[in-house]
């Protein structure tokens, strides 16, 4: 079964745009087939946001699973000393990143990656809206690779419904990182940290 998470760039395009507003914060993002939620940003990836964008992120921000960049790119408006970047195994949710960067005026650096460990580079904060429908195998790897590539101290994050498996998720954080906690919880998502 074809689902974003893989690079389905031959899936027929039908590119639109919206606009956002986040914090009084105009944004528009361009989106397409085959990219995770086309319409608007999603309820999890709000929170997610919401959660982590006034923290003290570190100087090296990744957007592990970017789609169309809207963590990424709203997260670096309001954190503009930061570099941010954003991975993707999508090769058109990475074009989208790309252009949604310019046309927001918000400057990204934009990776098609199936595997972040090749970065070799080491983050202050990853930030991760997992790809569930992928399985719990795509996702628990997608931890233990961001935990490779945090700096000492550095923070991990992530938004994931309860019914979607958010206690496991928790449960494999710990074994991970030791330390783990529940930034917020709203309409059955919660917004996790765990510390390197």
């Amino acid at each position: 079964m074809t689902h974003y998470y893989t690079d389905n760039s031959g899936l027929v395009s039908n590119r639109k745009s919206f606009d956002y507003y986040f914090d009084n914060e105009k944004f528009t993002f361009t989106t397409d087939n085959g990219v995770f939620s086309k319409d608007n940003v999603d309820y999890g990836s709000y929170l997610l946001i919401k959660s982590t964008y006034k923290r003290k992120l570190g100087s090296k921000v990744l957007d592990l699973g970017c789609g169309y960049g809207p963590i990424g790119i709203i997260i670096k408006r309001f954190n503009e000393d930061i570099e941010m970047d954003l991975v993707d195994v999508n090769s058109r949710a990475c074009e989208l990143a790309e252009i949604n960067g310019l046309d927001n005026k918000t400057e990204i650096r934009v990776h098609l990656c199936e595997n972040i460990l090749t970065l070799e580079k080491l983050f202050d904060s990853i930030i991760l809206n997992p790809p569930v429908r992928a399985g719990k195998l795509v996702v628990f790897d997608l931890y233990a690779k961001s935990y490779e590539c945090l700096s000492d101290g550095g923070s991990f994050y992530i938004v994931i419904q309860k019914k979607q498996g958010a206690m496991s998720s928790i449960e494999e954080l710990r074994r991970l990182f030791g330390t783990v906690e529940v930034l917020d919880k709203s309409k059955g998502y919660q917004v996790i940290r765990a510390r390197k």
